[in-house]
């Protein structure tokens, strides 16, 4: 196993440069110096002690992954924090830092934390809508917030424009015939992206004169064991013959629900969902969805955090993204009236 010295000698350049290849500062290095350094590391093992790294620099390179979660809550059992968290994991290796995740719905408990770690930065994921002014306390710490409604200015954040995509969806069962239509959330009382997609979807409807009915928005998902309230929901004299899911998850559920009810899709019940997960396109049948980009909002986060960290004097940033439809076979078209 070589040191970091060794490499250089055997590269013929300084450690400087060999320091920066192993951190990914390409820009400092030609890329036939990139290549030949990649080679020798590769050839010999060589692996950065990252303990010593950060003690010589007087650095971290940890970057808290907070994920809000109820205590015992196994957050990776959700397909989209699965696939989310597995993105800024990819995004931050590229840039040489390392995630430590943490599930909590307890700020205090986040607060020490940070600290004791000496973590770099923090990524929170969830609305921590209650304690987002203690969370804006931590000036020491640069912070990016992903999917979270606040009113503090001042604060890093990445998001999904959730508005939009509900409108999207009301629109969309509009112009395929659908007059009664039900709206499922994960959580809506405390969700507040599912209160915005909620609005947007309203909004949707609207275009087409179309009113949802208070009865027909569920506040949490209709799962298996929920198949008495669903066929009271489909047995009404104005039962909704689409449902607008808020996550693709919760679309999964209710397919599930319906499938054990006999109840044919789209024939019978048409179903959309939201997020574009990799299992939209394995359901029976395939899901029509709106889609976002879970792997350019990783990018965009660590990328926005990373420039925070090397430059804390940098103004707040706000990035919202757009979603687009993924039209499948999950929903049909009804005759439309004369």
């Amino acid at each position: 196993m070589k040191t970091l010295k060794e490499i250089a000698q055997a590269a013929g350049v300084s450690m400087a440069t060999v320091s920066n290849v192993i951190n990914g500062n390409y820009s400092r290095v030609s890329s036939d110096t990139v290549e030949r350094i990649q080679a020798i590391i590769q050839a010999t093992g060589y692996v950065p002690n990252q303990a010593a790294r950060s003690l010589a620099q007087r650095e971290s390179y940890v970057i808290a992954i907070i994920v809000q979660a109820s205590e015992g809550e196994n957050i990776f059992r959700n397909p989209y924090t699965a696939e989310y968290v597995g993105a800024l994991t990819v995004e931050l290796y590229r840039k040489g830092y390392y995630p430590l995740i943490r599930f909590t719905d307890d700020f205090q408990e986040v607060e020490s934390d940070l600290r004791g770690w000496n973590v770099a930065g923090a990524i929170f994921n969830g609305s921590f809508s209650k304690q987002l002014q203690r969370i804006h306390s931590l000036p020491s710490i640069p912070t990016v917030f992903t999917d979270c409604y606040f009113r503090i200015p001042g604060i890093n954040h990445v998001g999904v424009d959730d508005d939009a995509g509900g409108q999207m969806a009301g629109e969309y069962l509009g112009q395929m015939g659908h007059r009664q239509v039900a709206f499922i959330a994960n959580y809506l009382e405390d969700s507040e992206v599912d209160q915005h997609r909620l609005q947007g979807f309203k909004a949707g409807l609207k275009k087409y004169g179309i009113q949802l009915l208070e009865e027909n928005i569920f506040p949490t998902p209709l799962t298996a064991v929920d198949e008495v309230l669903v066929g009271k929901t489909l047995s009404k004299a104005n039962a909704p013959s689409a449902f607008f899911c808020t996550s693709d998850r919760v679309a999964v559920q209710l397919m599930q629900t319906l499938h054990k009810m006999h109840i044919k899709i789209p024939e019978q019940v048409s179903v959309m969902g939201f997020d574009n997960l990799p299992i939209a396109e394995i359901t029976y049948p395939p899901l029509t969805t709106l889609a976002q980009d879970i792997s350019q909002k990783a990018h965009l986060v660590v990328d926005m955090l990373v420039r925070h960290i090397r430059q804390k004097e940098l103004p707040p940033e706000r990035t919202l993204l757009g979603v687009w439809m993924v039209e499948r076979e999950s929903v049909k078209q009804l005759l439309s009236e004369k």
